[in-house]
């Protein structure tokens, strides 16, 4: 486990918290695209793209549903980046899970006719705090809430295990493909759990997540209780 300069341990850093929070990534942006409207919530890019053919198109509606999720995505980030210089207390991350567990429950209670302005911006805003928040597996940067980086630094450290033969690289390259599936996982889970839940599937998201709440909280727990002194 990695351990700051004092050798305390880091807790957020875990490898199993990083993917279960990859896997809850893969499944809201699934359920996103497919239960609301095609829009993603956590993958601006994407998101772009979609903002570029609305407008070709004029397709109003879909057009501000993107434009808001890239600034409610954009918020997100901000806020994260601003309350981690205020806190003093080793559970400031928990804050950021638990305002995206009350938001999938919420959204869960949205009809399917309801815009899509009122699901995909607050999604794209939990979303975004929860990969600043969250944005480090064993010393590694990585992201929770899309793949594409992830399958990338696996890659690059396949190519350096190459030439060099290091283990560490090694370790790295399955250390990102085990995100990349535990998000590809996530997605194929919600888009089974959609075919019979459709839009209330999003509330196993919100269970995902009062897991990861409760063992994260545990976690950090039992940290404090050994470096107590």
């Amino acid at each position: 486990m990695p351990v700051d300069n004092n050798g305390v341990p880091q807790i957020y850093q875990l490898r199993r918290l990083a993917v279960a929070l990859t896997m809850v990534g893969g499944f809201i942006d699934a359920y996103t695209f497919e239960q609301r409207g095609g829009s993603l919530a956590a993958m601006q890019t994407g998101n772009i793209i979609f903002l570029s053919v609305d407008i070709a198109k004029r397709n109003l509606p879909g057009l501000f549903t993107k434009i808001t999720a890239i600034v409610f995505f954009s918020l997100g980030v901000l806020a994260v980046s601003l309350f981690k210089h205020r806190h003093n207390t080793h559970y400031w991350r928990i804050p950021t899970l638990v305002l995206e567990m009350i938001v999938c429950i919420i959204v869960g209670f949205e009809p399917s006719h309801i815009s899509d302005v009122f699901a995909v911006p607050p999604l794209a805003m939990v979303m975004a705090m929860q990969t600043t928040a969250f944005n480090a597996i064993e010393g590694h940067g990585y992201n929770s809430v899309y793949s594409t980086g992830n399958l990338k630094m696996a890659m690059i450290a396949l190519g350096e295990f190459h030439f060099h033969h290091k283990k560490s690289q090694l370790v790295s390259t399955f250390l990102y493909l085990e995100l990349v599936f535990g998000f590809a996982a996530g997605a194929i889970l919600s888009a089974l759990l959609q075919l019979r839940f459709n839009v209330h599937a999003i509330w196993f998201a919100a269970l995902g997540i009062l897991f990861i709440i409760a063992g994260y909280a545990m976690a950090i727990h039992q940290k404090n209780l050994h470096f107590s002194d």
